[in-house]
Order: structure tokens, then C-alpha cells, then sequence
């Protein structure tokens, strides 16, 4: 009887068993299917839509709207691959014609409405649909509890020419972000579309040191008219982390009015700004400063010394055999010692070469 009861248990177990199997494959192979006919409706959707940017035929032109209004998830995440390659005329037509089938409208309901990754979404796609409605609908979504939504709607209203300033709200916003390089994003865009709003945020000292940084370094990438001017009005902040910026983007620049400031901070009272002093020499291969490198080397910080023999390094023949005579003469001194591990960074980079 034992036997038995235990015999019909593993009978009943095996029958679970191979339902179970039989309901994933059948999940299975449902699921590779609809896989496979969105894939034949995706291709076929994007062959009409390149034949008809290149034709302008009136019959794709139907069939495509068709497409759009069925299929709109589909066919926005297609539209925006679509418009990621085609330009000019073409792209604005497409546009228009997702437009007309609601497309843009979709954006702006799940923008309004939708969860976080829909709005994040949105915000990118609202790109490609400039309008009132567009903007109207992102400058509220730069209030959105979401910082990613936040920001990337700030910088799309950006991108599409719109008047959006740094309101209070959104520089105490950008504060507070852990991310450096989700500032960065957000500034790099206002100093392409809107540097004249960037530039007041960036010369008024009430506002965010971080924010004010971000957004010099900002502004020096566009290489707007008149950067260098600003860069030498900040040099004598009392803020370590101005001077280091103004640092940092006159070695990136590498215009000749920066040397003066350079050569000084080599001498700065605060060890992260001679760092950065250091490095803008060795990026710009300023040879007269080399003796001045060859004396940080004994700085009292070890990141002063470190960069600074990097620097020597990138001073070519000059540098190496400062390095190389250093080594030679300090023996095993911190000086030396300096010198020696910089030399083997350089011998390791050419072999790895």
C-alpha cells in the first residue's frame, strides 16, 4: 500500500512536470513568434519609410500612417533610429507625417502620464517633434520628480532653441546631483544652444562652485569668442576650485595669454591647483617651465611630485633626461625615488605600445 501511494505521487510528479514543460514551450514558441512578426512588421515598416523619403510617393505615404496609427511602439522606437540617419528634408517630412498619426502626441501623454522610463523616453523622442505642444509639455517635465527626466527635458527645450533660463529650481537641482557627469550633459547643451544664459550663471559668485566649474568647462569646449578673457578674470578667485578650473581648461586651450597664469599657479599655495598647472605644462609641452617641473618634484605633496614628473615626461628629450639624471644623482631619496617611478610608467606605455 506504501509502495503504491508512493509510486502514484511520482506518476503525479512526472505528469506536472511535463505540463509544465509543455505550457514553456508553448510560451516559448508563442513568444518567438511574435518576436518574428514584429521583427517582418519592423523591417517592412522601415523598407516604406526609406522608399518613401527617397519617392515621396502619396500610396507609402498612406500604408506608413496606417503603420504608425496600428503600431505607434513600434514605430516610435523605429522613427527615432530612422531619424538618427536621415537628414534634411527627408527627416522633416518623416516627422510631419508621424506627426499627422500621433506620434508626437503618444510622447507627450506618456511624458505627462507615463512611467519613469516611458517619460525618460519621451523627453529624448519629443526631440524630433518640434511644436508649442512639444515645448509647453517639455517645460513642465523639467519640474519632474525624475532628475534624469528632469534634465534630459531641460536639455531636449535646449537643443529645439527654446528661452529656457536657469531658473532657481533647476541650478538647486543640478546641486544636488552626485553625478558630475550628469551636470556636464546638462551644461554642455546650454553652452551650444544658450551659452549667453551659461555664461551669467558662471561669473556670478552666489551661485554653486560646482555648477560654476562645470560650467566654465562647459563653455571652453564650445570655444566661444572671448573664453580666454573669461578664463584670466577667474584666475585670481580665492576659490581653490575656480583656479583649478581656470587651470585645467587654459592646458586644454593652450593659448599663449595662459602661460603667465600657469607659470604662477606652478606656485600656488594650494597643492590641487599646482597639480593641474603641472599637467596643463606637460599637455602643452611648455619647455621653459621644465626647471620649474624639476623643482615641484620635491613638493611637499606626493600628487605635486607625481604629476609633475609626468609632466617632465611629456616634455620629450628635455624631460627624460631630467628624469634620467634625477634618478642618477638623488639615488634613494623620495626625489629619486619620484623620478624612478615615472621612468618606468614611460618604459611600461612603450612596451605596451
Amino acid at each position: 500500500m506504501f509502495l503504491t501511494r508512493i509510486w502514484e505521487i511520482s506518476v503525479g510528479l512526472a505528469g506536472l512536470s511535463i505540463a509544465t514543460m509543455t505550457v514553456l514551450i508553448i510560451a516559448r514558441m508563442r513568444s518567438v513568434g511574435r518576436l518574428r512578426d514584429e521583427t517582418q512588421r519592423r523591417d517592412a515598416l522601415l523598407a516604406a519609410m526609406l522608399e518613401w523619403i527617397e519617392s515621396a510617393d502619396p500610396g507609402h505615404a498612406q500604408a506608413i500612417t496606417r503603420a504608425l496609427v496600428q503600431d505607434q511602439m513600434l514605430a516610435t522606437n523605429l522613427l527615432i533610429e530612422v531619424f538618427e540617419i536621415v537628414r534634411g528634408e527627408g527627416q522633416q517630412r518623416l516627422a510631419a507625417l508621424a506627426e499627422a498619426a500621433g506620434i508626437g502626441d503618444r510622447l507627450r501623454r506618456d511624458l505627462a502620464s507615463g512611467t519613469v522610463r516611458n517619460r525618460l523616453a519621451a523627453t529624448e523622442g519629443l526631440a524630433w517633434f518640434p511644436s508649442a505642444a512639444t515645448s509647453e509639455a517639455l517645460s513642465r517635465a523639467v519640474l519632474d520628480p525624475n532628475d534624469d527626466v528632469s534634465f534630459t527635458a531641460a536639455t531636449t527645450l535646449s537643443a529645439l532653441g527654446s528661452d529656457l533660463m536657469f531658473d532657481e529650481a533647476l541650478i538647486a537641482r543640478l546641486a544636488r546631483v552626485n553625478s558630475s557627469r550628469r551636470i556636464e550633459l546638462v551644461l554642455a547643451q546650454f553652452a551650444q544652444t544658450r551659452p549667453d544664459a551659461l555664461l551669467d550663471l558662471v561669473v556670478d559668485p552666489t551661485r554653486s562652485l560646482r555648477i560654476r566649474t562645470a560650467g566654465l568647462d562647459a563653455l571652453t569646449q564650445t570655444g566661444i569668442e572671448g573664453i580666454v578673457e573669461l578664463l584670466l578674470s577667474l584666475q585670481d578667485s580665492p576659490c581653490t576650485d575656480m583656479r583649478v578650473a581656470v587651470a585645467r581648461n587654459l592646458g586644454s586651450l593652450g593659448h599663449p595669454d595662459g602661460h603667465g597664469t600657469i607659470a604662477r599657479y606652478l606656485s600656488d599655495e594650494r597643492w590641487e591647483v599646482r597639480c593641474k598647472a603641472a599637467e596643463a605644462v606637460g599637455r602643452l609641452a611648455l619647455l621653459d617651465l621644465g626647471p620649474r617641473l624639476c623643482d615641484l618634484l620635491l613638493d611637499e605633496n606626493w600628487w605635486v611630485r607625481h604629476r609633475a614628473g609626468e609632466a617632465l615626461a611629456k616634455l620629450g628629450e628635455f624631460g627624460l633626461s631630467a628624469l634620467q639624471e634625477i634618478v642618477a644623482l638623488a639615488g634613494h631619496t623620495a626625489l629619486g625615488h619620484t623620478a624612478e617611478h615615472v621612468l618606468a610608467e614611460v618604459d611600461a606605455v612603450k612596451r605596451s605600445a
